[in-house]
């Protein structure tokens, strides 16, 4: 990577997690990925990283980056705290990260952000606008590249979070926003849930920090192997449930010889406001109502072989509120950890039935959806 690299910075942001195991467990992936990421990026010629978070004692002495915690006296607000770092430490171009944003984030695509950032510093003939903003996502951006800054200062103010940032850009009218992850879809896999973390334990491509943590034992309830063997059997049946795309089992459907049943509902419940207005609903409410949990699941069990299941879109219709440490204790199984009666006999239904049940968010027939594509385009181990 030229020299002209090092003119570009990027900032890395994460929370601080809950106190309950299963959040902490998530929490130890997403730095463990920022960390990954870090010595990637230094691989490419990225000198200014700027690490944002509420604590920083987790960076290792020896990480070079520069470590900006955030004030506990001041309210704390997405675009505020990103327009003050680019301008405090003049990072030009931008390159931005969300915590646990790229545990598939590569070379390749790293060479492509650094590539096309440059370029669109050159004079006119490149090819390239002046203005550009490349991202994961454009309804729901992870990490974004941003080219002179100084022109989305304002609008990065505004956002109230990083997944409306690239939206926000194209609409001002000021920016050419261009999506990367239809270069390698999987890259778009986000770690929120232990569920991602169990899918990326079965990914050969992981980076060293990160693989350490997805090798927690604690991971192993969650059926991955068991899906990845009814996925790599001619003719079986994969069930998927919740807030997918036609993209993502087409790409399923492209890499494996399987059917697919889909019931794909409210795609963009919780960035419509759909979900924060009370207003999601469900085909799944009526039947659970008329078969119980048990049965329900049953049901499932005659018309697929195994299910990845969104279920956090059946929670929010039923209605249900359950805290990030019940969904992170249903997602893993821990059936004793689970408060809300409701989610802990969905949970245990769907732990009895007959075939391999994956619970989780949106990520499970998304970016783990893609992943798990990847990965059963490698040869099967016996783990």
């Amino acid at each position: 990577m030229s020299h002209a690299s090092r003119e570009i910075g990027a900032i890395i942001t994460l929370g601080i997690g809950g106190n309950s195991p299963q959040e902490q467990l998530v929490l130890e992936a997403q730095r463990a990925c920022a960390l990954d990421l870090i010595d990637l990026l230094h691989e490419h010629g990225i000198g200014r990283i700027v690490v944002a978070s509420p604590s920083l004692d987790w960076i290792p002495d020896s990480v070079e980056a520069i470590r900006d915690q955030d004030d506990p006296d001041r309210p704390f607000h997405f675009g505020t705290r990103i327009a003050d770092l680019v301008e405090r430490y003049q990072i030009e171009p931008a390159l931005y990260f969300g915590g646990g944003s790229t545990p598939l984030f590569d070379a390749a695509l790293c060479e492509m952000l650094i590539g096309l950032l440059m370029r669109s510093q050159q004079p006119m003939g490149t090819g390239i606008p002046s203005h550009i903003c490349l991202t994961n996502n454009l309804h729901s951006s992870d990490w974004f590249a941003i080219s002179r800054v100084d022109a989305a200062i304002p609008i990065l103010r505004q956002a109230e979070r990083d997944n409306s940032v690239a939206w926000q850009l194209q609409e001002s009218g000021e920016y050419n926003v261009r999506v990367l992850a239809g270069v390698r879809p999987s890259t778009s896999l986000d770690i929120d849930t232990p569920t991602d973390l169990a899918v990326l334990a079965a990914h050969p491509a992981v980076m060293p920090n990160l693989r350490k943590v997805v090798s927690d034992p604690r991971l192993a309830a969650i059926p991955v192997q068991e899906v990845l063997r009814v996925m790599r059997t001619e003719g079986s049946t994969v069930l998927l449930i919740g807030r997918t795309s036609p993209l993502a089992w087409n790409a399923l459907n492209k890499s494996a010889r399987l059917w697919t049943r889909v019931i794909a509902e409210e795609r963009g419940m919780v960035a419509s406001g759909r979900s924060e207005r009370g207003e999601v609903r469900s085909l799944l409410v009526p039947w659970v109502k008329a078969r119980g949990f048990a049965g329900f699941f049953d049901d499932l069990a005659d018309l697929a072989d195994c299910v990845l299941f969104d279920d956090r879109v059946l929670m929010t219709a039923s209605n249900v509120h359950a805290s990030a440490a019940d969904r992170f204790a249903s997602d893993l199984y821990w059936i004793d950890e689970i408060h809300k009666g409701w989610l802990r006999e969905f949970t245990e239904a769907a732990r009895k039935v007959r075939i391999p049940v994956i619970l989780g968010g949106h990520t499970i027939i998304a970016g783990g959806l893609y992943a798990l594509t990847e990965i059963i385009g490698t040869p099967a181990t016996n783990d």
